[in-house]
């Protein structure tokens, strides 16, 4: 997990390329439990066809001259995405194994930074405040409802129970809950992931 000041941001997440275009896509397959995209999912899992699309603009961000353009497609199409499924996602935010529970209002700053295989539910929002941006570590469970703001660092395999408000940092490994969140368990996210992502956090 990296730990930083609140100005210190990392840079974006997402590839930079086609190989690991190709792998952020397994993975993100990986963490919803699907074995291959199919055709005809874009209606049985919309959130899924967001991240596809997400991905392919943070394929393409670096893009230079004409090139620009294929970016910029991609931006439009997640634009419209966004309106169908609630969701506002920036590129560059997730790593790998994003996990998205349920399409809906959820609403993520364009400079926090979250680790790999983040399980994310409805009606939450990470966003700014007046010390910063937040940054995630890895296999962070976020429920309904929570809110996460502030430069803050929320540690790796943390769970954050539903509604609850984090504006302080968060130790690895802990269950938060409450306004503003308290450390409530040391169980951490491992007992509340899905089984496909609790396999991902043996390895």
């Amino acid at each position: 997990m990296i730990l930083l000041v609140a100005d210190d941001v990392p840079p974006p997440n997402g590839p930079n390329d086609k190989a690991s275009y190709r792998r952020y896509l397994r993975a993100d397959l990986d963490a919803h439990g699907v074995s291959r995209w199919k055709f005809g999912m874009f209606l049985t899992h919309p959130e899924l066809h967001y991240q596809r699309i997400l991905r392919k603009a943070e394929l393409h961000r670096n893009e230079r001259g004409l090139r620009r353009f294929v970016y910029v497609l991609a931006r439009v199409r997640l634009a419209r995405a966004s309106l169908r499924t609630g969701l506002s996602i920036p590129p560059g935010v997730f790593g790998p194994g994003l996990s998205i529970a349920h399409h809906g209002s959820i609403v993520v700053n364009d400079r926090a930074r979250v680790g790999a295989y983040c399980r994310i539910h409805s009606a939450t929002n990470i966003g700014v405040g007046p010390t910063g941006v937040p940054i995630l570590g890895d296999f962070v469970y976020i429920a309904p409802g929570a809110v996460i703001f502030g430069g803050i660092t929320v540690g790796s395999r943390t769970a954050i129970a539903a509604n609850a408000v984090v504006r302080t940092d968060v130790p690895p490994g802990v269950v938060v809950a409450g306004v503003p969140c308290k450390v409530v368990s040391s169980g951490g996210s491992g007992e509340i992931m899905p089984e496909w992502i609790q396999r991902k956090m043996t390895k």
